[in-house]
C-alpha cells in the first residue's frame, strides 16, 4: 500500500509540474523580444559549445590549433552547402580526430 501511494504521488508531482506552464500561460501574449530569443537560440547555444571547445586550445604552440580551427570551418562550411546540422557535426568530428592523429 505504501509503495502504491509512492507511486501516485509521484505520478500527480509529474503531472503537476507538466501541466501547470499549459495553465499558467493560457493568456500569454507573444514577446518580440522572446521571439527573437526562441529564433535564434540553436545558434546561441552552438557558438557557446565551440567557444568551449576551443577555450583550451594553445594558439601559440605547434600546431597553432590548426586541427581545431580546420574542423570548426568544415562544419560551418558544411552546414552552409547542405544545411544539415547532423552531416556537419559528424564530418568535422572526423576530420578533427583525423588532424589530431596526424599532428
Amino acid at each position: 500500500m505504501v509503495l502504491f501511494v509512492a507511486v501516485l504521488l509521484s505520478a500527480l508531482a509529474t503531472f503537476i509540474t507538466r501541466a501547470t506552464p499549459f495553465y499558467s500561460l493560457r493568456n500569454y501574449k507573444p514577446n518580440p523580444y522572446l521571439d527573437a530569443i526562441e529564433k535564434h537560440m540553436g545558434m546561441m547555444i552552438m557558438v557557446v559549445l565551440v567557444c568551449y571547445g576551443l577555450k583550451d586550445t594553445k594558439f601559440s604552440e605547434f600546431p597553432y590549433g590548426l586541427s581545431e580551427i580546420v574542423a570548426v570551418f568544415t562544419a560551418v562550411l558544411v552546414y552552409l552547402k547542405f544545411k544539415n546540422a547532423l552531416l556537419s557535426i559528424v564530418v568535422s568530428t572526423g576530420i578533427y580526430m583525423l588532424l589530431i592523429r596526424i599532428f
